[in-house]
């Protein structure tokens, strides 16, 4: 019976080591959506926390919280953020975060994803617009 306890006891130190040194990266659900790679500056500079998320849309996939998010809107301006998907300054997903935003950008509409992101899209502008006109 000892000889059986090393075994048991190796095994789950192997298991608890592997999770370790490779760690858990689960993979989303919805790949359907690719947004444009953001800086890492972007992206730790760039706070959500006080965005309004909506705890009902918890288990939606990112393309039914934008849809549900926009059902509301104006049919041209839920077309045009539709066909945008994107905020080009966090590179979130428009209408996961709550309502988008739009915003007029030398002559162009953007839609961004909260009013956070406004003052980098009018500091930087032609960098965002490339992210949306390639």
């Amino acid at each position: 019976m000892k000889m059986k306890t090393p075994l048991f006891l190796s095994l789950v130190l192997g298991s608890g080591m592997f999770l370790v040194f490779t760690g858990c990266n689960p993979t989303k659900s919805d790949s359907s959506t690719v947004a444009p790679p953001i800086s890492e500056a972007e992206s730790s500079s760039h706070d959500h926390m006080d965005a309004d998320h909506d705890s009902d849309s918890a288990g939606k996939s990112d393309m039914e919280k934008m849809a549900e998010t926009m059902a509301n809107f104006p049919e041209e301006d839920r077309q045009s953020a539709m066909k945008q998907h994107f905020c080009p300054v966090s590179g979130e997903i428009l209408g996961t975060m709550g309502e988008p935003e739009k915003v007029e950008v030398d002559g162009q509409s953007v839609w961004i994803c909260c009013d956070g992101c406004k003052d980098k899209l009018l500091a930087d502008a032609e960098k965002y617009l490339a992210k949306l006109n390639k």
